[in-house]
């Protein structure tokens, strides 16, 4: 088994721009941790560990377009063996999608590829379509 396995199936969408192909990507960036650039203000817990704070932020990039994306790495301990340092911070995937779907001032996401110079783009609408989804998808512990 891969330790790519998310930047494996960006390179298969790149190859071959399938609906299918775009909505496996999907599926295991929400699954995953994601590398990102942490901006704002974290919080020291007491083993010394930073954990996120109230200020806690993703870095975004303008890159390609021109339009605020926040910026992530696919596979991150990959991506930091094949590119070195690019960001600080690992955050699960499904937590990076509710960030874009709620930030107004943001595009969406630019996920790089940990193996190849690619990267594939998450619209705003598209987080907001998957973080509703997971909502309405979540079980009803009311008895």
């Amino acid at each position: 088994m891969s330790d790519t396995p998310l930047s494996d199936v960006m390179a298969e969408h790149s190859d071959t721009r399938s609906p299918e192909s775009y909505e496996r990507f999907l599926a295991l960036f929400r699954a995953s941790v994601i590398g990102i650039v942490a901006v704002g203000a974290g919080v020291q817990e007491a083993q010394q560990r930073s954990v996120a704070g109230d200020n806690l932020g993703a870095g975004k990039t303008t890159h390609g377009d021109g339009r605020p994306r926040l910026l992530a790495y696919a596979d991150p301990e990959a991506a930091l063996r094949n590119f070195g340092p690019r960001f600080n911070a690992g955050v699960a995937g499904e937590v990076l999608l509710r960030m874009a779907a709620g930030d107004a001032g943001c595009e969406g996401i630019l996920v790089n590829s940990a193996t190849q110079e690619i990267s594939l783009i998450i619209g705003r609408a598209t987080a907001q379509s998957l973080v509703s989804q997971s909502t309405t998808e979540a079980p009803d512990h009311r008895h």
